[in-house]
């Protein structure tokens, strides 16, 4: 299986817009049987309640995108989209063929101010096998391991839309190593981190506005963790390729975690300015997200 990341541009705006881009960075790729967008991909990652107005009813939208996409192509696509539902919004991901949609996957601990958050599913399953997705900060997260660690997974996908220092690349890379690595020796499955490219938008919180402060944009450094496979040579270089085989395989080691996160990080930063950033921001959301 040809299986590409595709970063893409979060500075462009407007869902038109940034379907004839992605599209446009599709029809370079060669042969491609899965293509993988980062989180939020249709919609651009934005940390703030304009966001809403880009939300996809019921998925019906990004569905149909997807499958027309998927069949122009002939290939698997994966796409981060917002989804609403009845009166809730969800980051959410799916993946579809030319004539189905196979599931969808939504962010358990998206951003408060903006996203239901709750204990959601991350296996969709596909013709070519199940597939982990975890979006963002869940990829981190015990919630995701616990999800998936008893099941026979093919694939393991970490979209993201994720800010961090442009000064600092180094630490970043680093840290998606740590975790993509860890996924990847315990499935002894391919691990598909992809991220955006491009400006933060204004985030709501404490947390966002520290990350403003600091000057945090979206690096990209997107990567296919696996042993196994070949390199894919492309003259798009948004592009991430590997070709290899996919095979469903059960878990073959633990992870370690410490309490529900896979990182050590700062515990400080956590339960002072994290945990109550969340707190203020589901009050927020349950105000604000019928006033749209």
């Amino acid at each position: 299986m040809r299986i590409f990341a595709l970063e893409v541009n979060n500075d462009i705006k407007g869902i038109d817009q940034r379907k004839k881009y992605i599209e446009s960075l599709i029809a370079k790729l060669e042969a491609p049987d899965l293509i993988v967008l980062p989180e939020l991909s249709l919609c651009s990652y934005m940390g703030n309640e304009n966001i809403w107005k880009y939300a996809d009813e019921n998925s019906q939208m990004t569905s149909q995108w997807a499958m027309e996409v998927a069949r122009k192509y002939s290939t698997y696509i994966a796409v981060g989209f917002l989804e609403k539902c009845e009166a809730d919004y969800y980051n959410s991901y799916l993946i579809a063929d030319h004539s189905n949609v196979y599931g969808i996957a939504r962010k358990s601990e998206g951003e408060s101010f903006i996203f239901k958050r709750g204990d959601f599913n991350n296996i969709i399953v596909t013709p070519f096998g199940e597939v982990g997705v975890g979006i963002c900060y869940d990829a981190r997260r015990k919630h995701f391991y616990d999800n998936i660690k008893d099941r026979r997974i093919a694939l393991i996908l970490f979209p993201h839309g994720s800010p961090n220092n442009p000064n600092d690349e180094i630490s970043e890379r680093k840290t998606n190593d740590y975790f993509c690595s860890a996924y990847e020796r315990a499935f002894e499955v391919p691990v598909v981190y992809v991220n955006s490219t491009g400006k933060m938008d204004y985030m709501l919180g404490r947390t966002g506005k520290m990350m403003m402060d600091a000057g945090f944009q979206l690096n990209g450094l997107s990567k296919i963790y696996s042993s196994r496979g070949t390199s894919i040579e492309s003259d798009v270089f948004e592009a991430t390729g590997l070709n290899l085989e996919l095979m469903s395989k059960e878990r073959k080691q633990d992870i370690k975690f410490y309490g529900n996160d896979i990182n050590k990080g700062n515990l400080l930063f956590r339960h002072f300015i994290i945990k109550p950033d969340i707190k203020a921001g589901v009050k927020f959301y349950e105000k604000m997200k019928n006033q749209v």
